[in-house]
């Protein structure tokens, strides 16, 4: 049984239940609301959710198929599973894609958090055919508008915090603090959050690939100052979307209260990585040795124009001891 306050009002709900609010507001979406509802029929008819979801974008839109149904998005965590009994909190569930292979962990259960009604219902519906929604809690909600107790063992964040002020008012880094704040406070004792983001100066970005949050390059790899500026010119509209260095990532963390962070570099991104290696020596002489994974287009997973000149600069950089801090995306832990 989960316990959890919405303005103020305390809710209730049984293990495999959805809870839903009057009314919502905007939302991300990277699929139409009316394709996500006619999946969702679907599969509470009886098709295989990877099936529904295949017979819609497997040939129309490949990048989010693969993003939905592929096994290496979970990847980090089955590499460092949660232990027996884990609570967690799954912050911005998407499609699910994180939170129900971490239903499947001995005796775990899993909140996931999902503000967007057609991705949460999908999510229930998908978790009801593989047998695991009896552990899991399902919520349409800002994490912003909803209080739980402090007894989270995990809180996840996947390809979150860099859209939280987009959807949120106020200044950009005070809201992503808050944000952070806010995940840290519902940590139990020993407790992690788990954040997957791109890295602002990612090698692919400084050679030009498109951003995978606005789109247009060479404008988000700046720092929030100079990018701000560019993006009003490029779009007329202040820049919501953002994301850090290692150093400004860990800062940030610091100042929302986190007495530790780890970082992982992932190979070729956060999304779909192929490889995932601690930041320092090891990643360091992965790319020192020359090996390299093919890098994409993050909008799209169209593959890059310039693999040859990525992979001679993580060369080059991997021999200075510094091609780490270069890596397209990461994975931090933070306690």
């Amino acid at each position: 049984m989960l316990s959890f306050t919405h303005h103020g009002q305390r809710i209730t709900l049984q293990p495999g239940k959805a809870w839903t609010p009057q009314a919502a507001g905007d939302t991300y979406r990277d699929a139409p609301a009316g394709d996500l509802w006619d999946i969702v029929r679907d599969v509470r008819a009886g098709t295989p959710w990877r099936e529904a979801v295949g017979s819609r974008y497997a040939k129309t839109h490949p990048w989010l198929h693969q993003i939905v149904t592929s096994p290496q998005r979970d990847l980090f965590f089955r590499q460092h599973p949660p232990k027996p009994g884990t609570q967690i909190l799954d912050i911005g569930s998407g499609w699910g894609q994180i939170a129900r292979p971490l239903a499947q962990a001995p005796n775990a259960t899993v909140v996931a958090l999902e503000p967007t009604p057609e991705r949460l219902a999908f999510i229930q519906a998908a978790a009801q055919q593989d047998g695991i929604a009896e552990r899991m809690y399902f919520l349409q909600t800002d994490f912003f508008e909803v209080e739980f107790a402090p007894d989270f063992d995990l809180v996840t964040c996947i390809g979150v915090l860099e859209w939280v002020p987009k959807f949120r008012s106020g200044d950009p880094r005070d809201v992503q603090i808050e944000f952070l704040r806010r995940a840290r406070s519902l940590l139990a004792p020993g407790g992690e959050l788990v954040i997957g983001i791109e890295n602002r100066l990612g090698l692919k970005y400084l050679l030009g690939a498109p951003d995978d949050h606005i789109g247009p390059p060479n404008i988000a790899v700046y720092d929030a100052a100079l990018a701000s500026e560019k993006w009003l010119r490029h779009s007329g509209q202040p820049l919501r979307s953002f994301t850090f260095t290692r150093t400004e990532l860990a800062e940030l963390l610091a100042t929302a209260g986190f007495r530790s962070s780890s970082f992982h570099a992932a190979l070729p991104d956060y999304k779909l990585p192929e490889l995932i290696l601690p930041l320092g020596p090891a990643a360091n002489e992965h790319f020192a040795t020359g090996k390299f994974i093919p890098e994409h287009d993050g909008c799209n997973g169209q593959p890059l124009a310039f693999q040859a000149e990525l992979r001679s600069h993580y060369r080059s950089l991997g021999q200075l001891g510094i091609a780490a801090d270069f890596a397209p995306s990461f994975f931090v832990t933070a306690g």
